[in-house]
């Protein structure tokens, strides 16, 4: 995306934010417009942070959040979507397993 950014500041002479600004909304655009191809796009634009960088999430959501930029399109949400449901029962396993050694280990 760096190089895309100097193109258009040299040849289209905008600033670094307008630059930024103009990737984004391409961006959206074309993933809008063709939802097939924005794992593609984010590959190529850089993952939707030209304009201002996000937070990077927390977690697992940091890795099931780019599953869809390995596999675009709607296979990739449905594959997002489920390892995030496995995610969050293996997560609730493990409270449960938790409060159950500590019952354990108050009996002792």
């Amino acid at each position: 995306m760096t190089e895309l950014m100097n193109k258009l500041t040299s040849e289209a002479g905008l600033s670094a934010d307008q630059a930024a600004k103009t990737i984004a909304v391409i961006k959206q655009f074309v993933t809008e417009k063709f939802p097939m191809l924005a794992g593609a796009v984010d590959n190529v634009l850089g993952g939707g942070q030209a304009a201002a960088p996000a937070a990077p999430a927390a977690g697992a959501d940091s890795w099931l959040d780019k599953i869809s930029d390995v596999v675009p399109g709607e296979l990739g949400e449905k594959i997002e979507d489920f390892a995030r449901q496995a995610a969050d029962k293996a997560e609730d396993l493990l409270e449960k397993g938790k409060d159950k050694f500590n019952e354990l280990e108050g009996k002792l």
